[in-house]
């Protein structure tokens, strides 16, 4: 048997021991780095600030998702628990740790738009916030838990302003729905294509450019005046794909009216699938939602 000098021996072990030292260092030195996330804006009180709870840099926001809402009459209890819930959960959620690092740490960012009497080229949102990043990541931020909790309560904040601000709100006079949406996703620090388009709204759309669809039998899609159509192909334009993966989800949640027109549904079915060349969702679930918008990127990739 050959004898090997316990020096030798201590040696090999050492070094080992060292390179097994370096690869953990390293390791965790990678880890650390990819869990460090963006510097996210403090938010000043009673400030509406765009930026508020969201990334400092544009480029770490992805998704930019429109909710929609349609109040032209008040709201019904029971829908204003799901009109709380689309705004709630619809992309106000932290971020899985594994597709926030794929994304290069991008969040999203959603913007809640009421209709009023104001003419919609001078709509703003009247809310905007972003996911947050997985929970581990705040533990790399320069954020203190302090301002950690203050950036989390700010946006909870914001959110809950929006609901009150919605479910206060008194009847308008028009419901230039095509219009406003068309304006809405005109926004690019608002909307991009790919993101998630979510209508809460009777569908009754009272203007004089698309008509009043509560005083008049509801027109076939193909028959919309050339007033009207200039929007509906504003508003296809900007939800069309335009990137790979990038599908637009759209998600109605009905709000029923007293008179139920035959067409309606079929109406604003035929006006996205024309432009999308798939059907939108009908649903208040926001949970639906989120799995329509995994499904179609699953299903356009295959």
């Amino acid at each position: 048997m050959k004898y090997i000098p316990s020096s030798r021996n201590d040696k090999k072990h050492g070094k080992t021991i060292f390179f097994f030292m370096l690869f953990t260092l390293s390791v965790f030195g990678i880890s650390s780095f990819l869990l460090i996330p963006p510097d996210f804006q403090e938010c000043e009180s009673g400030k509406n600030d765009s930026k508020c709870a969201c990334p400092a840099e544009e480029k770490y926001i992805g998704k930019r998702n429109i909710i929609f809402v349609d109040v032209t009459d008040p709201l019904a209890a029971g829908k204003i628990k799901d009109v709380e819930r689309i705004i709630d959960e619809v992309s106000f959620n932290e971020t899985r740790l594994i597709s926030w690092i794929k994304s290069g740490k991008k969040v999203e960012k959603t913007s809640v738009y009421i209709l009023s009497d104001k003419k919609p080229v001078e709509m703003e949102p009247i809310a905007t916030y972003c996911s947050l990043p997985p929970s581990v990541t705040w533990l790399f931020s320069k954020f203190s838990e302090t301002q950690e909790k203050k950036i989390k309560e700010s946006a909870k904040s914001t959110i809950s302003n929006a609901i009150k601000t919605i479910v206060s709100k008194s009847s308008v006079t028009y419901s230039h729905i095509i219009e406003g949406l068309a304006i809405a996703t005109s926004s690019a620090s608002n909307w991009n294509s790919g993101s998630k388009l979510v209508l809460v709204s009777d569908l009754y759309e009272n203007s004089s450019t698309c008509g009043y669809f509560e005083n008049q039998s509801i027109p076939a899609f193909n028959n919309v005046s050339s007033e009207c159509k200039k929007w509906v192909d504003i508003l296809g334009e900007n939800i069309k794909k335009k990137s790979a993966g990038a599908y637009t989800t759209v998600a109605i949640c009905q709000i029923l009216s007293k008179k139920q027109q035959t067409g309606l549904i079929a109406f604003w079915r035929e006006l996205f699938q024309s432009k999308l060349g798939y059907d939108i969702l009908l649903s208040c679930d926001p949970e639906e939602i989120e799995n329509r918008a995994k499904s179609l990127k699953i299903a356009k990739n295959h």
